[in-house]
């Protein structure tokens, strides 16, 4: 791990006396920039049994996070978005679709009448809805790869030619008046008769025998937006396996005016892509850019941390010196809870904090883990939105002991947005030097003499 020059300290932390004390680990003392190689180093020196106070920094900053899978809940996304403090933010979606069984038929002499693809909004979305998106969908030209787990920075080759292109407004709570008849929200695109009748074509032949060959007949589509909106846009999560989410085509008999359609739908079986695009934050907040970019994001990201799901961003948490209390004395952490509020200056009711935040640790590798707290419950854990007092708490008592007995790397910690691949959800959180509230690590512990 890169090292970094300390940016200032946090509050009083070590001062023995009695056997249970209580340490606030925030920030109090910014003029301790100027001195950075001092910072904390007294916890060596001291005794226990006199009076002292120590001081003990936390550095934070916010780095790009890993790619997420894509393909095993039920929910997918798609839209762009032009947020005003993490930038532009995009949601493409490349999926196959199934024969409902094998050896099918279309019949003897099948027509076409159209091809139509619908998607069930789940009515989730994130953004301002109204704002009118082009929604565009291409062919695949090659299949998505049969693998377990697909990421969302993998793309999938398709035909440069749309078989669909439409002004949408996404409408992920309205319900769609059809025939008199009220049905879950839901939109409806019709592509390309060529497309369709390449599955007219189909009938009679090798590719409608079993889902392998149909797969490699036709491999998928590709459905995104265009870059530019007028507007901040939305994202918006669409239920993948839901009644309406199908390729439908339509068509009848040769010499008959019975109307006919056959559903390929999306099943769990179906392997599917959630592309996730940030384009590289070129308009994103100074602050995040800086962290992001700059040559010590320690210090930018003392006062304000970005959080963004998707597989885009985490913030990074240290505790520089925290195996130093072991060896000062021998110390049992009772409690210790990290406290991250919101950093109120950024609220914005069209991005509303998510609901929940996870808190892992770094291996030898640098590979993020779970955490001890963790096995003992959410209630226990944490991670909960606390929207009385706007903040997120998290109890790491057993992940701390286990740093000070060296049973496990001091490596630090990320705290991220939960169900990344599922939610568009984004914060800016204040850090451990903010002026306002800053990020704290609370500790009850005994010292035993």
């Amino acid at each position: 791990m890169k090292k970094y020059s300390f940016p200032r300290v946090s509050g009083g932390f070590f001062g023995i006396f009695t056997l249970l004390l209580l340490a606030a680990v925030s920030i109090f003392s910014m003029h301790a920039c100027s001195e950075p190689d001092e910072i904390g180093l007294g916890l060596i020196d001291r005794r226990a049994g006199f009076n002292s106070t120590d001081t003990l920094s936390i550095l934070g900053f916010t780095g790009f996070s890993d790619p997420v899978p894509t393909h095993f809940g039920g929910q997918d996304m798609i839209g762009v978005m032009q947020d005003p403090v993490f930038g532009k933010v995009k949601a493409s979606l490349f999926t196959q679709f199934r024969l409902t069984e094998n050896n099918f038929s279309l019949g003897t002499s099948p027509v076409l009448d159209s091809l139509v693809i619908s998607l069930e909004y789940s009515g989730t979305f994130y953004g301002q809805e109204e704002t009118f998106q082009t929604l565009k969908v291409f062919e695949l030209s090659e299949q998505i790869p049969d693998q377990d787990t697909l990421f969302s920075n993998m793309q999938v080759a398709y035909f440069p030619d749309p078989v669909a292109e439409l002004l949408l407004r996404p409408a992920p709570t309205d319900s769609v008046l059809i025939d008199t008849v009220m049905f879950a929200p839901h939109f409806r695109v019709r592509l390309s008769d060529a497309l369709g009748q390449k599955l007219i074509d189909a009938n009679g032949t090798p590719a409608f025998e079993n889902v392998p060959n149909f797969l490699e007949y036709f491999k998928g589509l590709y459905i995104t937006v265009d870059d530019e909106i007028d507007g901040i846009g939305s994202i918006f999560n669409l239920s993948m396996f839901s009644f309406f989410t199908r390729l439908s085509l339509h068509y009848h008999e040769e010499g008959d005016t019975v109307a006919k359609r056959h559903d390929f739908p999306v099943t769990q079986f179906t392997q599917r892509i959630n592309l996730f695009e940030s384009f590289g934050y070129d308009d994103a907040h100074p602050m995040l850019r800086a962290q992001l970019f700059g040559e010590e994001p320690y210090v930018a990201g003392d006062s304000l941390l970005f959080l963004q799901s998707m597989g885009m961003l985490r913030a990074n948490i240290h505790f520089p010196h925290i195996s130093r209390l072991a060896e000062t004395a021998n110390v049992t952490i009772n409690q210790a809870r990290l406290i991250i509020p919101l950093a109120e200056a950024f609220e914005d009711d069209l991005f509303p904090p998510p609901n929940e935040l996870i808190l892992l640790r770094f291996d030898e590798d640098d590979k993020v883990q779970p955490i001890a707290d963790m096995q003992f419950g959410d209630e226990y854990f944490g991670g909960l939105y606390d929207e009385g007092r706007k903040q997120y708490n998290f109890n790491i008592t057993q992940h701390l002991q286990q740093v000070m007995d060296g049973k496990i790397p001091d490596k630090g910690l990320t705290v991220m947005v939960t169900r990344a691949s599922e939610n568009a959800g984004r914060v800016v959180l204040n850090g451990p030097g903010s002026a306002v509230r800053p990020m704290r690590l609370e500790i009850i512990y005994t010292v035993f003499n």
